[in-house]
């Protein structure tokens, strides 16, 4: 039987793989232009229908609001033409979550203490409608609020916040990933921490790959001091700026780096406002199957009156753990293929059975002569 519990378990890693493939996040974004155009998320929740969230900034990160008139859609290097596009507008309700590094190296230079500081400062810029949770990580990862539009509940949990323990920062991330892939229309992880993972049973590459149908984006925020030259970074003031950096490019989101209360303040508004000014395209898909092939995006930005001009570029999957197709073959068919994947299965059992199987001993008759 040991061949067919390795049989079945080879299965089963190809369905895990299958899975993850599916509900991987959009690729790194690439971007070019005077002004720097970023797709922070692609919603297929509803596919054929497809919700592309566009961030447009200046050199200097600061949002800038568009003619959205101007901004054009392709898909695979070809526009999508205007009898497809629903609608370009505002994002509407924004979705944060706050994740809160509150291990035992927080406490060094106050950094947890101006964090908290900071964290009420974008609770107080929150618009009607918008939504905040929080959570928390040192050895273990914690949900100190839910998502609530509710701000005093929001301030208490953030006063309640205490630093101890190690650090689970990829742990941090998948949780708030799980979070926030149920919820409904533009959503964002905002991660402040020193950035020394030492506990996590995850890795940057599986919180990514968590990100499920809906999207979302994931900013970091290193707090703390970057090591000069070749220095290993220090356990209570160093941050691993490598990793910050990469999942950011990875999830359609930004990273920032501050030293003192002044820089952190300045990079959360920055996101916030970041955030607040997106726009949408709402759009329906020509290759209308989900058959788990990656699509190409690409957002232009052109006015040749001011001279601006952006482009943006990055792809996303449709999903299909199952992939559909054009025409769908008969239930006839379906079962037949079932049937021989069926029978397959239990080859290797009746082959076992098989070849374990004893002869019987035959019985000698002798009989006497007189």
């Amino acid at each position: 039987m040991k061949n067919h519990t390795k049989h079945l378990l080879i299965s089963s890693l190809f369905l895990l793989t299958s899975v993850l493939s599916a509900c991987q996040s959009a690729p790194k974004v690439e971007s070019e232009g005077a002004y720097i155009l970023q797709i922070t998320q692609i919603d297929t929740t509803d596919f054929p229908l497809v919700n592309v969230y566009v961030s447009v900034q200046d050199a200097l990160g600061e949002p800038k609001l568009i003619n959205t008139e101007k901004l054009q859609l392709l898909e695979n290097g070809q526009p999508i033409n205007n009898q497809n596009i629903q609608g370009t507008g505002d994002v509407g309700v924004l979705t944060t979550l706050l994740a809160i590094d509150n291990s035992g190296s927080m406490n060094y230079a106050d950094k947890l203490t101006t964090a908290k500081e900071v964290a009420k400062e974008y609770l107080n810029q929150m618009r009607g409608g918008d939504q905040v949770g929080i959570i928390t990580f040192n050895t273990q990862v914690k949900t100190v609020q839910e998502v609530t539009g509710d701000k005093e509940l929001l301030e208490k949990a953030i006063d309640g916040i205490t630093a101890n323990g190690d650090t689970a920062m990829y742990d941090a991330l998948v949780s708030a990933v799980e979070t926030l892939n149920p919820l409904p229309g533009r959503k964002a992880i905002i991660v402040l921490t020193d950035g020394m993972d030492n506990q996590s049973i995850a890795n940057p590459d599986e919180a990514l790959a968590s990100i499920g149908f809906g999207g979302l984006s994931i900013s970091t925020v290193g707090f703390g001091q970057i090591p000069e030259g070749e220095e290993e970074a220090d356990v209570y003031s160093g941050i691993d700026e490598t990793t910050l950096s990469y999942i950011a490019e990875n999830a359609g989101g930004k990273y920032g780096y501050a030293e003192n209360k002044t820089q952190l303040s300045s990079l959360y508004d920055q996101m916030r406002r970041s955030l607040q000014s997106e726009v949408v395209i709402n759009y329906v898909t020509p290759l209308d199957l989900r058959d788990g092939v990656l699509r190409a995006l690409t957002v232009t930005l052109s006015d040749r009156y001011s001279g601006i001009g952006g482009e943006s570029q990055t792809s996303f999957n449709p999903g299909g753990l199952v992939p559909e197709v054009a025409q769908p073959a008969s239930w006839l068919s379906f079962g037949l293929v079932l049937a021989v994947l069926i029978v397959l299965l239990f080859v290797p059992v009746v082959f076992l059975a098989i070849r374990n199987r004893k002869p019987k001993k035959r019985k000698v008759k002798i009989t006497l002569k007189d």
